[in-house]
């Protein structure tokens, strides 16, 4: 039995907010942009071994049912967490301004009538050379290229308010798509609520898919095609129909092709000529993105769910509330504080009135860096609680009291 821990070394900090609604009428509203296709049995279970429970428990068979694993791709703070949490409309994912927020990773299940779709949201992708740097775990090389092996489809994600990157994928995401060239992929050109002058996008889009989407020609003068763009997104009839697999003869070139003949093949190379379709979203507005849902139904394919009609995350929820609550600190500490903080589940109990009770230890290992998340008269921390309380009730979809312990002792 878990005990709440009392001790005088340690200062609490604990913010008492108001009882609310456990379904926030954002989940409701006609205004709300994320897709509400969730069925009433899905949920995140607050307790770690029902939730473990529920992830194994085999899918039920569905008349007709469908399903498509869909791999998220792109370099680190590309808007990877926000697009998933947009498209399931569940905060499964873990966001912040700041990069590496992502972990490890995880998987999102969203469902509408018979169609199962589970998003792998995987680490941002690093150089050997960078996660040695930073003292990233090795999740983040190795996980990204084994949601690729699980996944139908690949959707790369590609950041164009970045004036120094937008111009060129990213040599890690051109490897990746070398390496796997039989799975049907599309690109996703990000955050265009950034661009001033929207009429790049078309010549982005030129350029990120070699002049070629779908196989079919995205068109032989740019320049000509300006007058037919959007406020914020390509006129449809720009977008070629997606193809379901590329034709023997142009994967005949990839076949058993190695790491050394791959990096030969994207040196110099800036785009991808094999994309079966485009799409143009701000994934933190939600514009754009029932495109990209419409798109993943029509591709899954006949076959079993791969998970029960309940399950939203194969996330442990000890390990969603730490990650949760890191984002936070992301946003709030400025340059390389937040993350040499370690944070630690320290106290968990859903009590007989149905709320869930949390604390969690915050290790700042030096009593400057405490300080600071402490901030004057606990502002920054009573600020942090507060905002990952509501969080975490958005989240399990109850009331939620969270405590947090800021060692060592200022």
């Amino acid at each position: 039995m878990l005990h709440r821990p009392v001790t005088q070394q340690f200062k609490w900090f604990h913010f008492n907010s108001s009882l609310i609604k456990v379904l926030s009428l954002r989940y409701f509203s006609e205004d709300f942009n994320s897709l509400k296709f969730h069925p009433p049995r899905q949920r995140i279970p607050s307790t770690p071994t029902i939730q473990s429970e529920l992830v194994r428990t085999p899918s039920e068979y569905i008349k007709g049912s469908r399903v498509i694993q869909v791999a998220i791709l792109g370099v680190p703070n590309a808007g990877k967490s926000t697009l998933v949490n947009q498209l399931s409309g569940w905060n499964t994912c873990s966001v912040s301004k700041k990069v590496h927020t992502t972990r490890k990773t995880s998987k999102t299940v969203l469902i509408k009538d018979e169609t199962q779709i589970v998003f792998l949201d995987t680490p941002g992708l690093v150089a050997p050379s960078e996660a040695k740097q930073h003292n990233l775990e090795t999740s983040f090389l190795i996980d990204p290229e084994r949601a690729l092996a699980q996944a139908n489809l690949l959707l790369v994600l590609h950041d164009v308010s970045n004036k120094w990157t937008r111009g060129s994928l990213s040599p890690k995401i051109l490897r990746l798509l070398h390496l796997y060239p039989d799975k049907e992929s599309i690109l996703v050109l990000n955050k265009i609520d950034c661009l001033k002058e929207k009429r790049l996008l078309l010549a982005l889009t030129n350029k990120l898919s070699e002049g070629i989407i779908g196989g079919k020609s995205v068109a032989s003068n740019v320049d000509s095609m300006q007058e037919r763009v959007s406020k914020q997104t390509i006129d449809n009839s720009l977008r070629t129909q997606s193809s379901s697999e590329l034709k023997e003869k142009e994967l005949g070139q990839f076949q058993q092709i190695s790491e050394r003949e791959v990096m030969k093949k994207i040196e110099g190379k800036v785009g991808w000529p094999y994309f079966s379709n485009v799409f143009m979203i701000s994934a933190i507005d939600g514009d754009g993105v029932l495109d990209i849902a419409e798109h993943l139904y029509q591709a899954a394919q006949p076959g079993r769910w791969i998970y029960n009609s309940s399950v939203v995350t194969d996330q442990n929820p000890h390990e969603m509330v730490i990650a949760c609550l890191r984002g936070k600190l992301l946003d709030m500490l400025e340059k390389e504080l937040p993350y040499s903080v370690k944070i630690s589940v320290r106290f968990w109990e859903v009590d007989v009135s149905g709320t869930l009770n949390i604390v969690l230890a915050l290790d700042c290992r030096k009593r400057f860096t405490a300080r600071v998340v402490v901030g004057t008269g606990g502002r920054n921390v009573i600020q942090l609680a507060r905002e990952t309380e509501q969080d975490l009730r958005n989240m399990f979809r109850q009331e939620v009291k969270l405590r947090l312990v800021v060692e060592p002792d200022v």
